[in-house]
């Protein structure tokens, strides 16, 4: 049936450089995972009420989801619209940070070992922290609409998640080695472990210039992504198969109502999201890297050497979700990604304290170990991602109309109003274990068996929860290969009877 559709396709450098709006995201977005220190170090805000801050800016990233993708929808102009929401979402996410971690940094810090936070200081950084979210939102919903716009390919389509995948990846993987290896090491504060290795703990002018690195590397992104995007960016790219469409609020609710795959695919993706996100909140890595393993810097380093190979799976994500389907490479792979976090949480449970410091078997299974769940997660990812491009297929078929930021936006929601509730789960779980107050974790202290209880439960059994939810949410998902392309066949002759119709 796919011989009888002429797909619309992408140059591949075209796909290459317009994919980049991922790093632009990611090093923020690798940036703000440190909130909870920037906020504790440099505005005085407790490691609770920082939590919970954080999960009040994400309900209200959720909400401004829906508003913004309206606006996008209805924006017309001659010239198209990705490349000029994209330089106002990284307008307002540079000069927020700036502001978060340059401009007004240290002047709220606390003086003390004190136990409540400064009033002053919240609010500051809880409305910088908004403005953020404004621009990031504006970002987000942007490039999530490229995939549709680029191509409807189901062959090409995965390549474009093979390209956001790798700069999803070695962005935060690049940024967060400098931070780690140079910042923390020249302005972090030494200390020597249990290991007898020299170590260090966060200080604020470790995000001062991480966050002028951040800024200087999604400038570039910004710039060569608006380059891909430019042949693409054009009004007719935007049209549904209903004249003067028009998106409104009422549309949005209709579309999650009516849309039963859309619902599938947001239980499928936000479960693993949530579960994921816990585990990969800085409170957690350190307690992982630096508690439990025994080197913040060592381990961390590690864990980035580990992703690198995961890239080939990337491709062979690709490959085989192009053959495949979306849906049946995601099921495969979620079920092998459960049996493998099994065997990462057992052995976290079972290596000595401190005992990845330095070279030896404890280092080379968590590395063996890291290298897998990077590459298992790297092919889930990669289908997960070109599912929601067929999911706006399937709103164009089933409704005539087309909606590529309505439907991000309408998933966004909802993933950003349940994994609001990471950090504030994070930083809740902690004060069982001796963080309350303005302590937060740091490489130096000493681990307990509730401490190594809490970080495996968070870094590997909740996301094992995630992917079992996924697994049930896939059951009676439609969107086969086989009908994405009855699917793109019944677009392609409606829009030939509409332009036959017109002449």
């Amino acid at each position: 049936m796919s011989e009888q559709v002429t797909y619309r396709r992408a140059k591949t450098s075209h796909i290459a450089l317009s994919q980049m709006t991922g790093i632009m995201q990611m090093a923020f977005y690798v940036l703000l995972g440190y909130a909870a220190y920037i906020g504790n170090l440099g505005f005085g805000i407790t490691t609770v009420l920082v939590g919970v801050l954080i999960t009040l800016t994400r309900v209200f990233d959720s909400i401004t989801d829906p508003i913004i993708a309206l606006a996008i929808e209805k924006f017309k102009s001659k010239h198209g619209k990705l490349r000029f929401f994209l330089i106002i979402g990284w307008v307002l996410m540079a000069l927020s940070t700036t502001l978060m971690c340059n401009v007004l940094a240290g002047r709220f810090g606390f003086k003390g070992d004190e136990t409540f936070s400064n009033p002053a200081g919240v609010a500051v950084f809880l409305g910088i922290y908004f403005v953020y979210i404004i621009g990031y939102t504006f970002t987000s919903c942007t490039a999530n609409m490229t995939g549709n716009i680029l191509t409807n390919d189901p062959k090409q389509r995965p390549t474009l998640g093979v390209w956001g995948t790798i700069y999803s990846y070695l962005s935060p993987m690049i940024v967060s080695a400098i931070i780690m290896t140079v910042f923390l090491k020249k302005w972090g504060v030494p200390f020597i472990n249990e290991a007898g290795n020299e170590d260090y703990n966060w200080t604020i002018k470790v995000f001062q210039y991480s966050n002028l690195l951040v800024v200087g590397v999604s400038f570039i992104a910004l710039v060569l992504s608006c380059i891909g995007l430019t042949p693409y960016d054009k009004p007719e790219n935007f049209e549904g198969l209903r004249k003067n469409q028009s998106p409104s609020l009422k549309e949005m609710f209709s579309l999650l109502k009516n849309n039963k795959e859309l619902r599938r695919y947001i239980v499928a993706a936000c479960s693993d999201k949530l579960a994921q996100t816990v585990g990969g909140q800085s409170v957690i890595t350190t307690l992982l890297f630096g508690v439990l393993l025994g080197s913040m810097v060592g381990s961390s380093i590690v864990s980035i050497i580990a992703m690198l190979p995961s890239i080939i799976f990337a491709i062979l994500g690709a490959r085989m979700a192009g053959k495949q389907g979306n849906k049946k490479v995601m099921v495969k792979w979620t079920w092998i990604c459960i049996f493998w976090n099994i065997a990462f949480a057992l052995f976290l449970m079972v290596v000595p304290a401190k005992s990845a410091g330095s070279f030896g078997i404890p280092l080379i299974l968590f590395f063996l170990l890291m290298l897998g769940n990077n590459a298992l997660k790297m092919i889930v990812s990669t289908a997960t991602n070109a599912m929601r491009m067929d999911i706006v297929d399937y709103e164009l078929y089933r409704s005539g109309n087309y909606l590529p930021a309505t439907v991000s936006a309408v998933y966004s929601f909802i993933d950003k109003m349940i994994s609001a509730l990471a950090p504030m789960l994070a930083t809740f779980l902690i004060t069982f274990v001796g963080y309350t107050g303005s302590l937060i974790p740091q490489a130096e202290d000493p681990l307990t068996f509730g401490r190594r209880l809490v970080t495996v439960a968070l870094f590997c059994v909740m996301p094992i929860i995630g992917w079992v939810l996924t697994i049930l949410a896939m059951k009676k998902f439609s969107l086969t290969k086989e009908k994405m392309e009855e699917i793109q066949l019944s677009i392609a002759t409606q829009k030939a009877e509409a332009k036959e119709a017109e002449e």
